[in-house]
Formats: structure tokens, sequence, C-alpha cells
């Protein structure tokens, strides 16, 4: 493998962040993956603020930001605002296509339902990685 792909998981549940950890080291998409993680909005942030990331998982339901089932779409708006162009794959365990219109609206490529199956995971990472920027930037 000649280089490897930095992915953000934004979670706050230390079990969803484990399994995705385990999935992202099973992918066989030609390169390997640095996986960071964020349990909240503040440190998701600064997180993004230290560096640039390929790919940003987002839980819906994320402390530290607005009401409760828009928090992950408010600071999905705020990474977008920093100028972070990395495509971003939303997660929820409450699937619901007025939520998921909405998410992908504001500029979310694509939105992953709890509990993962690692197939169509698998798909959505190759797809997010394939249509957006290659290395993007923050500002």
């Amino acid at each position: 493998m000649e280089f490897s792909k930095r992915v953000l998981i934004v979670d706050d549940e230390p079990s969803v962040v484990g399994v995705l950890q385990e999935f992202f080291a099973r992918f066989r998409h030609g390169h390997a993956y640095v996986v960071v993680s964020a349990s909240s909005a503040a440190e998701a942030l600064d997180i993004l603020l230290r560096g640039a990331f390929d790919l940003i998982l987002l839980d819906m339901v994320i402390p530290g930001i607005g009401a409760r089932w828009k928090q992950g779409l408010d600071l999905l708006k705020r990474i977008r605002d920093l100028g972070v162009k990395a495509p971003v794959l939303m997660m929820s365990g409450d699937w619901d296509a007025r939520k998921e219109a909405e998410v992908l609206s504001a500029g979310a490529v694509g939105y992953l339902h709890k509990p993962f199956n690692l197939r169509d995971l698998d798909r959505s990472v190759a797809l997010a990685l394939g249509s957006g920027p290659r290395g993007p930037e923050t500002k």
C-alpha cells in the first residue's frame, strides 16, 4: 500500500467507533486508513482545524451543539463554514427520509444507517472517496 487515507469519525459511542475502526481495517480499497475519532462537536472542530481528512463520518446526535436531532447537521454546516471539503457521510440509528434529504442538501455525500452492514459501509466509503475531492484542505 503506497499511501493512506485519513478518516475522522465523530461519534460519542465508543462501541460505534470501535466497530468502524475494525471495518476500516478490513477494507481493501488499495490503501490503508488512518482513523481518528472525536466524541464531541468541540473536539471534532479542534481536530479539523489542525489537519486535513479525506473522509468524515458524522453522527446525527453529537454532544455540544444544537437541538438533539439537528446536532450533526449543525456540525456539518460548521465544518463546511471552516472550508473543509472532505466528503461527509452522516450516520444515524433513527432513519428518517426528511432528515436524510436535509443532510444531503446541506452537503453530505451519504447517509449511513446504524447498525452498520459491512458491505453497505464498504460501498459508501468507496463511493465517497471516489467522487469526493482528493486531499481536501482546511482553511
